[in-house]
Protein backbone atom coordinates (compact mmCIF):
# COMPACT_ATOMS: atom_id res chain seq x y z
CA UNK A 1 0.00 0.00 0.00
CA UNK A 2 1.37 3.21 -0.67
CA UNK A 3 2.02 5.60 1.88
CA UNK A 4 1.45 9.34 1.10
CA UNK A 5 4.06 11.96 2.48
CA UNK A 6 2.83 14.61 4.46
CA UNK A 7 3.65 18.25 3.24
CA UNK A 8 5.52 18.97 6.19
CA UNK A 9 8.35 16.33 5.28
CA UNK A 10 8.47 17.14 1.27
CA UNK A 11 9.09 21.09 2.23
CA UNK A 12 11.74 19.95 4.62
CA UNK A 13 13.39 17.39 2.17
CA UNK A 14 13.20 20.39 -0.52
CA UNK A 15 14.87 22.96 1.71
CA UNK A 16 17.68 20.68 2.45
CA UNK A 17 17.97 19.57 -0.60
CA UNK A 18 19.00 22.94 -1.91
CA UNK A 19 20.61 24.04 1.07
CA UNK A 20 23.10 20.87 0.86
CA UNK A 21 23.17 20.97 -2.81
CA UNK A 22 21.92 17.10 -3.38
CA UNK A 23 19.19 17.19 -5.32
CA UNK A 24 16.38 14.50 -4.11
CA UNK A 25 16.47 11.44 -6.35
CA UNK A 26 20.20 11.62 -6.46
CA UNK A 27 21.48 12.52 -3.24
CA UNK A 28 18.42 12.41 -1.57
CA UNK A 29 15.46 9.76 -1.84
CA UNK A 30 13.15 11.90 -4.37
CA UNK A 31 10.26 11.94 -2.39
CA UNK A 32 6.98 14.05 -4.55
CA UNK A 33 3.88 15.71 -3.99
CA UNK A 34 1.03 13.33 -5.06
CA UNK A 35 -1.23 16.57 -6.53
CA UNK A 36 -1.10 19.88 -7.44
CA UNK A 37 -3.42 20.34 -4.09
CA UNK A 38 -0.59 19.32 -1.98
CA UNK A 39 1.83 20.91 -3.63
CA UNK A 40 1.25 24.14 -2.92
CA UNK A 41 0.62 22.99 0.84
CA UNK A 42 4.36 21.76 0.36
CA UNK A 43 5.14 25.59 -1.34
CA UNK A 44 3.75 27.17 1.61
CA UNK A 45 5.57 25.19 4.17
CA UNK A 46 8.75 25.90 2.53
CA UNK A 47 8.17 30.01 1.64
CA UNK A 48 7.20 29.82 5.97
CA UNK A 49 10.88 28.30 6.38
CA UNK A 50 12.62 31.13 4.25
CA UNK A 51 10.81 33.66 6.45
CA UNK A 52 11.83 31.75 9.79
CA UNK A 53 15.31 32.00 8.46
CA UNK A 54 14.90 35.65 8.01
CA UNK A 55 14.50 35.85 4.29
CA UNK A 56 12.26 39.17 3.51
CA UNK A 57 9.44 38.84 1.19
CA UNK A 58 10.00 41.62 -1.92
CA UNK A 59 7.15 40.50 -4.53
CA UNK A 60 5.97 37.75 -6.50
CA UNK A 61 6.88 35.74 -9.54
CA UNK A 62 4.57 34.08 -12.25
CA UNK A 63 5.15 30.75 -13.86
CA UNK A 64 3.32 29.45 -16.75
CA UNK A 65 1.93 32.68 -18.15
CA UNK A 66 1.81 30.77 -21.71
CA UNK A 67 -1.75 30.22 -22.38
CA UNK A 68 -0.86 27.28 -24.84
CA UNK A 69 1.14 25.68 -21.82
CA UNK A 70 -2.10 26.22 -19.37
CA UNK A 71 -3.81 24.30 -21.64
CA UNK A 72 -1.41 21.16 -22.37
CA UNK A 73 -1.15 20.40 -18.61
CA UNK A 74 -4.57 21.09 -17.66
CA UNK A 75 -4.60 24.64 -16.43
CA UNK A 76 -7.03 27.58 -16.83
CA UNK A 77 -4.88 30.65 -15.32
CA UNK A 78 -1.03 30.69 -14.26
CA UNK A 79 0.83 29.81 -10.94
CA UNK A 80 2.83 32.49 -8.91
CA UNK A 81 5.60 31.88 -5.61
CA UNK A 82 6.79 34.46 -4.18
CA UNK A 83 10.33 36.36 -4.45
CA UNK A 84 12.74 37.16 -1.82
CA UNK A 85 14.75 39.98 -1.04
CA UNK A 86 18.37 38.26 -0.75
CA UNK A 87 17.52 36.08 -4.15
CA UNK A 88 18.00 39.31 -5.69
CA UNK A 89 21.14 39.23 -7.45
CA UNK A 90 22.65 42.76 -7.90
CA UNK A 91 25.98 42.95 -9.62
CA UNK A 92 26.44 41.73 -13.14
CA UNK A 93 27.90 38.15 -12.16
CA UNK A 94 26.19 34.69 -11.59
CA UNK A 95 27.91 31.60 -9.18
CA UNK A 96 27.28 28.62 -11.04
CA UNK A 97 28.12 26.72 -8.42
CA UNK A 98 25.53 28.13 -5.56
CA UNK A 99 22.99 26.23 -7.99
CA UNK A 100 22.42 22.55 -8.71
CA UNK A 101 21.36 22.87 -12.17
CA UNK A 102 21.02 26.70 -12.91
CA UNK A 103 18.60 27.45 -15.94
CA UNK A 104 17.66 31.12 -17.24
CA UNK A 105 14.38 32.57 -18.36
CA UNK A 106 14.05 36.27 -19.83
CA UNK A 107 11.29 38.67 -18.40
CA UNK A 108 9.64 41.61 -17.42
CA UNK A 109 9.85 43.02 -13.99
CA UNK A 110 7.22 45.53 -12.58
CA UNK A 111 8.42 47.54 -9.59
CA UNK A 112 5.71 49.23 -7.60
CA UNK A 113 5.67 52.16 -6.04
CA UNK A 114 2.54 52.27 -4.36
CA UNK A 115 0.36 49.08 -2.80
CA UNK A 116 -2.64 48.09 -4.77
CA UNK A 117 -5.23 46.84 -2.50
CA UNK A 118 -8.42 46.42 -4.15
CA UNK A 119 -8.83 43.22 -6.82
CA UNK A 120 -10.80 45.24 -9.49
CA UNK A 121 -7.61 46.88 -10.99
CA UNK A 122 -7.48 48.61 -14.42
CA UNK A 123 -5.03 49.76 -16.50
CA UNK A 124 -5.09 53.26 -14.68
CA UNK A 125 -5.15 51.83 -11.28
CA UNK A 126 -2.30 49.51 -12.43
CA UNK A 127 0.00 51.85 -14.12
CA UNK A 128 -0.21 54.72 -11.12
CA UNK A 129 0.79 52.25 -9.41
CA UNK A 130 4.12 51.52 -10.98
CA UNK A 131 7.34 53.11 -10.27
CA UNK A 132 8.26 51.26 -13.66
CA UNK A 133 9.21 48.69 -15.74
CA UNK A 134 12.41 46.62 -16.59
CA UNK A 135 13.74 43.81 -18.03
CA UNK A 136 15.09 41.17 -15.83
CA UNK A 137 16.60 37.22 -15.91
CA UNK A 138 15.17 34.59 -13.88
CA UNK A 139 17.83 32.34 -12.94
CA UNK A 140 16.05 28.81 -12.20
CA UNK A 141 16.94 25.67 -10.22
CA UNK A 142 15.45 22.68 -9.00
CA UNK A 143 15.85 20.50 -5.64
CA UNK A 144 14.90 17.40 -8.03
CA UNK A 145 17.59 15.98 -9.87
CA UNK A 146 16.75 16.21 -13.34
CA UNK A 147 14.72 18.69 -13.02
CA UNK A 148 11.06 18.33 -12.06
CA UNK A 149 9.41 15.48 -13.37
CA UNK A 150 6.15 16.60 -12.82
CA UNK A 151 3.94 20.03 -12.38
CA UNK A 152 2.96 19.09 -8.54
CA UNK A 153 7.46 18.92 -7.77
CA UNK A 154 7.79 21.62 -9.56
CA UNK A 155 5.14 23.71 -7.83
CA UNK A 156 6.14 22.04 -4.62
CA UNK A 157 9.96 23.70 -5.07
CA UNK A 158 8.49 27.00 -5.50
CA UNK A 159 7.81 26.97 -9.01
CA UNK A 160 11.95 25.96 -9.22
CA UNK A 161 12.98 29.25 -8.36
CA UNK A 162 16.34 30.49 -7.59
CA UNK A 163 17.77 33.81 -8.24
CA UNK A 164 16.78 37.18 -10.27
CA UNK A 165 18.70 40.17 -11.80
CA UNK A 166 17.27 43.24 -12.61
CA UNK A 167 17.99 46.37 -15.00
CA UNK A 168 19.13 49.45 -13.14
CA UNK A 169 17.13 51.48 -15.60
CA UNK A 170 13.16 51.39 -15.14
CA UNK A 171 11.11 52.55 -17.99
CA UNK A 172 7.79 53.97 -18.12
CA UNK A 173 4.61 51.38 -18.22
CA UNK A 174 3.06 51.66 -21.84
CA UNK A 175 0.49 49.26 -22.30
CA UNK A 176 0.95 49.09 -26.67
CA UNK A 177 4.79 48.53 -26.31
CA UNK A 178 4.31 45.87 -23.36
CA UNK A 179 1.77 44.00 -25.79
CA UNK A 180 4.23 44.23 -28.91
CA UNK A 181 7.36 44.24 -26.37
CA UNK A 182 9.87 41.75 -28.56
CA UNK A 183 12.97 40.17 -26.74
CA UNK A 184 16.59 38.36 -27.90
CA UNK A 185 18.92 36.63 -25.83
CA UNK A 186 22.25 36.09 -26.63
CA UNK A 187 25.17 33.41 -25.24
CA UNK A 188 28.54 34.21 -25.78
CA UNK A 189 27.84 36.54 -28.47
CA UNK A 190 25.35 34.37 -30.38
CA UNK A 191 21.27 34.16 -30.60
CA UNK A 192 19.76 31.20 -28.25
CA UNK A 193 16.34 32.65 -28.10
CA UNK A 194 13.47 35.16 -29.09
CA UNK A 195 10.59 35.86 -26.93
CA UNK A 196 7.67 38.01 -26.95
CA UNK A 197 5.59 39.92 -24.54
CA UNK A 198 2.47 38.22 -25.98
CA UNK A 199 3.22 34.84 -24.93
CA UNK A 200 2.53 36.27 -21.10
CA UNK A 201 -1.09 35.87 -21.30
CA UNK A 202 -1.29 38.31 -24.26
CA UNK A 203 0.81 40.95 -22.68
CA UNK A 204 3.24 40.80 -19.58
CA UNK A 205 0.76 43.82 -18.33
CA UNK A 206 -2.31 41.59 -18.62
CA UNK A 207 -0.56 38.92 -16.41
CA UNK A 208 0.50 41.32 -13.56
CA UNK A 209 -3.15 42.67 -13.35
CA UNK A 210 -3.79 39.11 -13.16
CA UNK A 211 -1.66 38.58 -10.47
CA UNK A 212 -2.35 41.68 -8.59
CA UNK A 213 -5.40 40.96 -8.91
CA UNK A 214 -5.22 37.52 -7.08
CA UNK A 215 -2.61 38.65 -4.41
CA UNK A 216 -5.58 41.45 -3.19
CA UNK A 217 -7.80 38.51 -2.94
CA UNK A 218 -5.67 36.41 -0.88
CA UNK A 219 -5.32 39.14 1.68
CA UNK A 220 -1.92 39.71 1.11
CA UNK A 221 -1.79 42.70 -1.25
CA UNK A 222 1.26 44.14 -3.43
CA UNK A 223 3.07 46.59 -1.55
CA UNK A 224 4.98 49.81 -2.14
CA UNK A 225 8.59 48.62 -2.88
CA UNK A 226 7.70 45.42 -4.48
CA UNK A 227 8.76 43.49 -7.61
CA UNK A 228 6.76 40.77 -10.12
CA UNK A 229 8.43 38.94 -12.73
CA UNK A 230 6.17 38.99 -15.18
CA UNK A 231 6.61 35.00 -16.55
CA UNK A 232 8.75 33.47 -19.30
CA UNK A 233 8.45 35.36 -22.94
CA UNK A 234 11.02 32.36 -24.15
CA UNK A 235 12.11 28.85 -23.44
CA UNK A 236 14.13 28.20 -20.62
CA UNK A 237 17.69 27.27 -21.17
CA UNK A 238 20.31 25.52 -18.83
CA UNK A 239 23.52 27.81 -18.44
CA UNK A 240 26.90 27.16 -17.01
CA UNK A 241 30.37 28.63 -16.16
CA UNK A 242 31.43 30.45 -18.92
CA UNK A 243 28.08 31.96 -20.64
CA UNK A 244 27.50 35.38 -21.01
CA UNK A 245 24.63 36.50 -20.93
CA UNK A 246 22.62 39.52 -23.09
CA UNK A 247 18.83 40.33 -23.53
CA UNK A 248 18.10 43.14 -25.61
CA UNK A 249 13.98 44.23 -24.99
CA UNK A 250 14.26 46.96 -27.18
CA UNK A 251 12.19 50.04 -25.05
CA UNK A 252 13.12 48.05 -21.86
CA UNK A 253 16.68 48.31 -22.74
CA UNK A 254 19.45 45.27 -22.22
CA UNK A 255 20.80 43.34 -19.38
CA UNK A 256 23.95 41.16 -19.14
CA UNK A 257 25.58 39.02 -16.86
CA UNK A 258 28.49 36.58 -16.75
CA UNK A 259 28.05 32.77 -15.43
CA UNK A 260 30.66 31.59 -13.32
Amino acid sequence: MKTTTDAQTIALAIHNARRQHLPLGSGAPRISPENIQQAKVVQQHLIDRYIAEGHKPVGFKLGLTDVRMQAALGLDQPLAGPLMADWQIKNPTLDSREFIEPRVEIEVAFVFSRPVLQPDVDDATLLAALAGVTCAFEFCDSAYAGWPHSLAEAVADNLSFGRFMLADTLHPADPASLANLTARLMNRGELVAEGAGSQCMGSPLDACRWLVSQRALAGTPVQAGDILLSGALAPMLPITAGDYLSVDMGDLGTLECAIH
